[in-house]
């Protein structure tokens, strides 16, 4: 009698454990909407283990912030725009940038100035001036000043390859740790849609193209912007233009008076913490006996 009843618990704990799947299974496809199949199968493994497990979804390492933009992930999105965008930088500015405009800028600025140091020191040697040892260590060390400057800016230039090699190496540490994180940030979005089915779930082509030209008008005006400056005049003055100064202060200001009248909590939390970290390294720096 026992045994049968055990036998009967063990189909039910079955049937309810196949029941329990396929409702899962068919949540996933609502949610997920575009290749059910992969994400029930990658978020079944997931769902497995209490702890992070690795998964690879290249879709999402190609696509970058596209990709978790247009899944609604946009904390995801745009710390990988940031890296990506360093990292596109560094390859554009490596490969095709001026590296070295500085230096010159700096050169062209003591040229000028050595120009008149010149004049002056052949005007006192015309007259004969008390003046004219100033002069001339002066323009010594002006001119020793432009070779220094000269031999960093070729020095400069000739790293722009190694520039380009960083960005590169950058950007696919940034695509392969996408790849691998996507699914995983993916099924905990998925978890919480389940406790709350108005957020967003599926993909469409509207958010994918508003997530593309979001994340492409702020990598290349950056990209421009850093390795190309001055091409593009709205790029210096942005957003330093004083009106849009004024007008964000306002909501700076907002903010943190809404922080000090409602975060009075938050605060005191952070000076306790601090304190106890100063306090201990007082002891540790002070107090102990070295």
């Amino acid at each position: 009698m026992n045994n049968q009843k055990m036998d009967i618990l063990k189909i039910l704990n079955r049937e309810s454990a196949v029941d329990f799947k396929k409702l899962r299974d068919s949540a996933i496809k609502d949610f997920v909407q575009t290749n059910p199949d992969y994400y029930i199968s990658q978020f079944t493994k997931i769902g497995a283990r209490s702890r992070f497990t690795p998964t690879f979804n290249w879709v999402a390492g190609l696509l970058g912030p596209v990709w978790f933009g247009a899944r609604d992930l946009w904390s995801w999105a745009l710390a990988f725009l940031i890296i990506e965008t360093v990292a596109f930088v560094q390859i554009v500015r490596g490969l095709f940038g001026d590296i070295s405009a500085e230096a010159w800028k700096r050169i062209a600025s003591i040229e000028k100035t050595l120009d008149l140091r010149r004049q002056q020191l052949a005007a006192a040697i015309e007259k004969s001036s008390d003046k004219i040892d100033a002069y001339q260590r002066t323009v010594t060390s002006l001119e020793d000043n432009i070779l220094g400057i000269k031999e960093e800016a070729l020095a400069m230039a000739a790293q722009g390859i190694w520039i380009a090699l960083a960005g590169l190496v950058l950007l696919v540490v940034a695509k392969a740790t996408q790849s691998v994180f996507a699914n995983w940030a993916l099924e905990k979005r998925f978890s919480e849609w389940r406790s709350d089915p108005n957020i967003k779930s599926g993909i469409s082509i509207k958010s994918v193209a508003i997530s593309g030209f979001f994340m492409a008008l702020i990598s290349c005006s950056v990209v421009i912007h850093y390795t190309f400056p001055n091409s593009i005049n709205f790029l210096n003055a942005f957003p330093t233009d004083p009106d849009i100064s004024k007008e964000s202060i306002v909501y700076v200001e907002a903010f943190f008076r809404y922080c000090v009248l409602n975060g009075q909590a938050f605060f005191n939390s952070i000076t306790f913490f601090i304190r106890v970290v100063l306090n201990t390294l007082e002891t540790v720096f002070i107090g102990t006996p070295w």
